[in-house]
This record gives structure tokens, C-alpha cells and sequence, in this order.
């Protein structure tokens, strides 16, 4: 726009060109924008989803989860076993042939010893969370640097959602019997969290 202003000697044609490219790179950013805006909102309601269901059927979704897994690794065997085999160097790189073996016996394990999923699934979460959330936070205080009311409602919820990651690891040591409940009600808490500061952010924005 600076260059239409003060370029007094540009034809009205060429002044036409630079305000098309300027819309389309406008359109371009908002594109972007509004992807990014979907993914995060369906990773959100992944998990959401997935804490109602750990709710509602704890021990059967963590089976079929580490069935789910396992059965990912074998396939994922398979595949290593068949380029090994196919291979011209097979004599002499033997890495497909190691990785499929070693995936082969995790995904066997993970398929026989559900139970293994449960003891570290909380663990696992809870660390996603914390992660997640510290992002958010460090965004969120930056922001409040330069615009104090948009950024409250953002760094409440990254407060929120930190404290929610905590609960989870912390969940299996202080209430073993009911940890993969606790586990649903913070993966659902943070999900409706995120996307409340997801919709605050784009609101503003």
C-alpha cells in the first residue's frame, strides 16, 4: 500500500496489480490460519472424545488402544520384512531386517500384555499435557505483554490445562483404583480448555 501511495507516477493499471497481489497474499495468511485453527480443534476433540470414553469404559479402551498399538507395529513388521526380502542388499544391510524383528516382539507384547498401556498410558498423557500447555502458557504471556485483555482468558486456561497434565501423572500414585477415570476427566477438561483459548485467540484475531 505504501508503494500506491507514493509512487504518484505508476499507471493505474500496475496500481491495480499490487492491490490484487496484496489481497491474495491476505487470503493466502488467512488460509493458513484457518488450517491451523482446524487441526488444533480436531486434536482437541480426539482427545475429548477419548476422555468421555475413558470415563465411561476405562479398561476397554486402554485394551483396544494397546491392541490398536501393537497391531500398528506388527504391520509395520510386515512391511520392513517384505522390503528386507525384496531387497538386492539384504546380505549386507540387515537394518530392515533388525527393526522389523524388534517390532514384531512390541507389537506381540502390546497385543498379549494389555495391562502394560495402563501403567504407563497416564504417564504418557500427562507429559503431552504439561508440554502442550507450557507452549500455550509462554504464548500467552507474551501476548499479555501487548494486549492485557485478550490474553486472560488464554493464560487461565494454560494455567488450567498445566494443572490438569500434573493430576494425570500424579493421578495413578495418589488414587490407583479410579486413575484411568481421573485420566478422562483431565484429557476432557483440557480439550474444552484448548478450545476455549483456541476460540479467544481466533475471536480476537
Amino acid at each position: 500500500m505504501v508503494k500506491i501511495i507514493y509512487n504518484k507516477s505508476m499507471s493505474e493499471n500496475n496500481n491495480t496489480e499490487v492491490i490484487e497481489a496484496e489481497v491474495v497474499n491476505n487470503k493466502g495468511g488467512n488460509e493458513k490460519n484457518n488450517k491451523a485453527f482446524l487441526a488444533l480443534s480436531l486434536i482437541d476433540i480426539i482427545l475429548l472424545a477419548l476422555g468421555i470414553a475413558l470415563l465411561i469404559w476405562a479398561d476397554k479402551v486402554v485394551n483396544s488402544i494397546s491392541i490398536a498399538i501393537g497391531s500398528l507395529f506388527i504391520f509395520y513388521a510386515v512391511y520392513n520384512f517384505i522390503a528386507y526380502f525384496r531387497s538386492e542388499k539384504k546380505a549386507t544391510d540387515t537394518t530392515k531386517l533388525i527393526a522389523g524383528t524388534a517390532m514384531i516382539i512390541a507389537g506381540g507384547f502390546l497385543i498379549v500384555q494389555t495391562n502394560f498401556i495402563k501403567e504407563i498410558i497416564s504417564f504418557i498423557v500427562g507429559i503431552f499435557i504439561i508440554f502442550e500447555s507450557m507452549i500455550k502458557l509462554q504464548d500467552s504471556l507474551k501476548l499479555y505483554k501487548t494486549n492485557k485483555e485478550v490474553a486472560k482468558t488464554p493464560l487461565v486456561l494454560s494455567v488450567i490445562s498445566l494443572a490438569c497434565g500434573v493430576l494425570c501423572i500424579f493421578g495413578k500414585i495418589l488414587i490407583p483404583d479410579i486413575f484411568l477415570q481421573i485420566l478422562g476427566v483431565m484429557l476432557i477438561v483440557f480439550s474444552f480448555a484448548d478450545i476455549c483459548g483456541l476460540l479467544t485467540i481466533r475471536k480476537n484475531h
